[in-house]
């Protein structure tokens, strides 16, 4: 059949032939001999399986047909990628048809190879056509080639899908019979998925290793060169050194002050000698912020040399932790065990003094008791020489009076200690209190052998006014006078010299005796402290006397101190205490009291479990007049009070069978007891005692040993109300 020629010419009709019409015409008529033909194949020589493949395949079924028909610029791509060790692939045609070799053949699994030779590209790699197609078009097209590295196109092999990457170009294979002169595309191609997991798994490390870093609650730097200049650092290291910026920056320029505290020589010495250092402990001072006051830090850190490949050390890795908690705790714990050992030294002293002051306490109580015994002994052989009996009841009445001034420093040592002692505080004339303490106090310093002088403020008493209790002021001053005899070898000076002035009053009471040594300064105003006892003049004491003076003058708001030029030197107390708005003083009774009334004519209980005090009480009280009655324990009591009926009534508290609160109570709900006098004496005199006894029905709460004076006046008012009554 004869071709028609096209209107718009011979181009023009070449354009509108079918493709196959324009391959056919494109190339020269197949050869008829079957040496033309095997000449025709030589192109599929060689190539490996590939090429035998080809060889041998049915191309009859493929729209490129036999290949000694495939046009010439086919032919050349196909030998060239037969005779390459480089992954290469062809499309061909309108319909791709799909030519690869050895090389491509290692990067598909057996779903495409070999079923794919000369299939057409859609219908082969469907499943990646939305990536691949586009670019095959845009060959094709003329748009020019394409270029991709590391690309994901994911295929199927092997009977599983796989993320595969590759390094690959389209490029167009000219024919100037197909259309656009393109007649397929050359893809050169390389497998990188190995390459690219490698990479992605080392960017993944890196960045694992950021975040390590980033989060590390270690510090972390590196600085690099001679002059150790700040590559990274994280944010714990930024911390530390104050949130500087110091990235960039050189050591000296970024921490200047670490110079000075020897950190840039430490980096320079691992620079040169290439090994590690390692601190612990290491103390870094550096200024938050101009102007302010120096932080100081305490690190654990080393300092780690990197060293290239010839050896040489390029920068020095910095890694470490703020340990400042732990150096302040383990400073904390040292100077804990300091105090633990001061403690347990002050403890031991505390139980030495606890055990000698119990050894003291025993000696001061059988000293007395030993005088009263004697003096007893003495009034038993004496028969009536008048004066041996007064000189007996004269040593029981000082000896007497020594123990219950014992005593009284235990009890009133435990009520300061606990905060329990209620000051009477009332406008007082200084002068008068002091006065009052240098005659209470000059017989037993005369006794001493000493010599007493006073300097005191001459004029009117009210320019020396302080607010206070006068009976603890004397007990201070007092205090004050015997123990600076008590310490003064015979024949010593005591000298007390008082001053008001500038709103204050300043006492002093100077002594020429055994003095005390600097060390003891400060403890002889502790509990059971006592200097060199061996030395002291008169009496004994118990080494709480100052500690009572100390209490009861800072309970005034005032302050007493010792000095002394050290042993054999004297010493001296001052006595400090403001000094009260200048008042009138009340006038001071002038004349004692006198005798009072007779308590005579009274029916009087004395209920004590103490048979020798319930009896000496009631011999006393029997002197007077009174008729007296004699109890033992509570039950006696309550008996012989309700056939008694007493006016007044004296009872111990802890007596057995009934208490003496019980007692009381039991006759307050009688007829005649409501209108009776009820003492109660004790030996607890704290005020939840008093107040017991209060709520129980007493009228009184008397302390033993009782005075005697105290319990006559009671009596002697109350038989006043009897005479007054009618009764």
């Amino acid at each position: 059949m004869r071709r028609q020629c096209c209107p718009g010419g011979r181009t023009a009709c070449r354009a509108a032939e079918p493709a196959q019409s324009r391959v056919m015409k494109a190339s020269p008529p197949p050869p008829t001999s079957q040496a033309a033909t095997t000449a025709s194949l030589a192109f599929l020589a060689d190539g490996g399986e590939m090429g035998a493949l080809m060889r041998a395949h049915d191309w009859t079924t493929s729209s490129l047909g036999p290949p000694h028909a495939w046009p010439q610029p086919l032919r050349a791509m196909v030998r060239l990628i037969l005779n390459t060790g480089h992954p290469m692939y062809i499309w061909w045609g309108s319909e791709g048809a799909c030519l690869y070799n050895d090389a491509y053949r290692e990067s598909i699994g057996p779903e495409l190879h070999p079923g794919s030779l000369g299939r057409p590209a859609r219908e082969v790699w469907e499943e990646i056509w939305p990536i691949i197609g586009p670019q095959i078009e845009q060959v094709r097209e003329g748009r020019g080639a394409t270029w991709n590295v590391n690309h994901l196109v994911p295929i199927t092999r092997h009977g599983r899908r796989e993320d595969v990457y590759w390094t690959y170009s389209y490029s167009p294979i000219d024919d100037e019979s197909s259309p656009n002169g393109i007649g397929g595309v050359l893809v050169v191609c390389t497998e990188t998925t190995a390459q690219v997991l490698a990479t992605q798994r080392t960017a993944a490390e890196r960045d694992r290793l950021g975040q390590l870093f980033e989060q590390a609650p270690n510090f972390m730097t590196l600085l690099s060169g001679p002059h150790h200049r700040f590559e990274i650092a994280n944010p714990s290291y930024r911390k530390l050194v104050g949130g500087r910026d110091v990235v960039g920056k050189t050591l000296v320029d970024a921490l200047p002050e670490a110079v000075g505290q020897g950190y840039l020589a430490l980096l320079d010495g691992v620079r040169a000698s290439g090994e590690a250092y390692i601190a612990k402990g290491a103390k870094f001072i550096y200024e938050a912020s101009p102007g302010e006051a120096p932080v100081e830090r305490f690190v654990d850190f080393v300092y780690q040399p990197i060293k290239g490949d010839d050896g040489t050390v390029t920068g020095i890795f910095v890694e470490g932790a703020d340990v400042t908690d732990r150096e302040l705790a383990d400073a904390a714990v040292r100077a804990n065990e300091a105090r633990y050992r001061e403690l347990s030294r002050a403890l031991a002293e505390s139980n030495q003094a606890k055990d000698e002051f119990l050894a003291t306490l025993a000696h001061e109580l059988r000293n007395p008791l030993a005088a009263i015994a004697n003096a007893m002994a003495l009034q038993r052989h004496a028969g009536q020489d008048p004066r041996i009996l007064e000189s007996s009841r004269d040593i029981i009445d000082r000896q007497v009076v020594q123990m219950v001034r014992l005593i009284d420093d235990l009890l009133d040592l435990s009520r300061l200690t606990r905060g329990i002692v209620e000051l009477r505080r009332a406008p007082l004339s200084l002068v008068e209190i002091v006065r009052q303490a240098l005659a209470s106090s000059r017989p037993v310093v005369e006794q001493a052998g000493h010599r007493l002088v006073a300097s005191l403020p001459e004029g009117r008493d009210e320019h020396c006014v302080v607010v206070a209790d006068e009976t603890r002021l004397l007990q201070v001053m007092s205090n004050l006078i015997t123990n600076a005899a008590k310490f003064t070898p015979r024949g010593g000076n005591v000298e007390v010299t008082l001053k008001c002035d500038s709103g204050e009053a300043v006492l002093a009471v100077r002594d020429d005796g055994v003095g005390i040594p600097p060390e003891m300064l400060e403890r002889v105003f502790d509990m059971f402290t006592q200097v060199q006892r061996s030395h002291a003049a008169v009496g004994g004491g118990l080494g709480i006397g100052l500690t009572l003076v100390r209490q009861l003058v800072e309970r005034h708001g005032g302050s007493v101190t010792a000095h002394s030029a050290g042993p054999g030197r004297g010493s001296e107390f001052i006595v400090r205490l403001p000094l009260a708005e200048r008042m009138q003083i009340a006038p001071a009774d002038m004349q004692a009291a006198g005798a009072g009334l007779a308590a005579a004519g009274l029916r009087v209980l004395v209920a004590d479990d103490n048979a020798d005090a319930a009896e000496s009480l009631s011999l006393l009280l029997g002197l007077t007049g009174n008729e007296v009655r004699i109890a033992n324990d509570g039950l006696e009591a309550w008996a012989t009070a309700q056939a008694f009926e007493p006016h007044a009534m004296l009872m111990d508290i802890a007596m057995p069978g009934l208490s003496g609160h019980e007692v009381c109570r039991r006759v307050r709900e009688t007829a005649w007891g409501r209108s009776a006098l009820m003492i109660a004496t004790s030996g607890w005199g704290q005020p939840e005692m008093r107040r017991q006894s209060s709520e129980a029905g007493f009228d009184h709460h008397l302390v033993k040993p009782v005075d005697h004076t105290a319990v006559d006046a009671l009596l002697a008012a109350r038989a006043a109300g009897q005479r007054h009554n009618g009764g």
